[in-house]
């Protein structure tokens, strides 16, 4: 291996390291545990979505990285979980309600093996009675979702053990 090659392994493994001490630190502050089993979004195929749809996961995915906000639903102020479904759907002309338990319980609800991108997942909050946290499905057993305070926009997966022990329910408003 040439000497500068180490130095960017070296450097890798810093990077990782750093990374994952604010993480944990990060996890505090938050409502949902990290998703170890992150890596990156798989490309979704969209070509066989309708165009209300596609602009969902396209919203979503671009919204990636917004940080979160309690009551945010806009990219500028930051988003909630269901501000950031509130806005997707908005910006696909679909009114949904407000708050992830009011999404939860006035959409159609459909079977987690029937779940086609643009589709809402549901979990339950252990810390809150009755409470629901909200993620836009994305194909894959993926999702995007605002985890909570002090965290970004980003995607999980459905297998991981914390949304799986949870998972509520999927619900649809197309």
């Amino acid at each position: 291996m040439k000497p500068h090659g180490r130095h960017y392994i070296l450097l890798g493994l810093a990077l990782t390291c750093l990374a994952c001490a604010d993480h944990k630190a990060s996890v505090s502050r938050g409502h949902l545990p990290p998703d170890k089993t992150q890596s990156r979004l798989p490309a979704t195929d969209l070509s066989f979505l309708t165009d209300t749809r596609k602009i969902i996961v396209q919203t979503a995915v671009e919204s990636i990285g917004t940080p979160y906000r309690w009551g945010g639903h806009t990219p500028g102020r930051g988003f909630d979980c269901s501000g950031l479904v509130l806005y997707t759907h908005q910006n696909a002309g679909i009114q949904v309600p407000r708050t992830a338990s009011a999404q939860f319980s006035q959409g159609r609800k459909i079977p987690r093996h029937q779940l086609v991108p643009g589709d809402l997942v549901f979990f339950a909050i252990p810390e809150k009675k009755n409470g629901f946290h909200v993620g836009i499905y994305t194909g894959s057993s993926w999702f995007i979702h605002a985890p909570g305070r002090g965290r970004q926009v980003t995607h999980s997966h459905l297998d991981n053990p914390y949304f799986k022990k949870n998972y509520t329910g999927a619900r649809s408003y197309l």
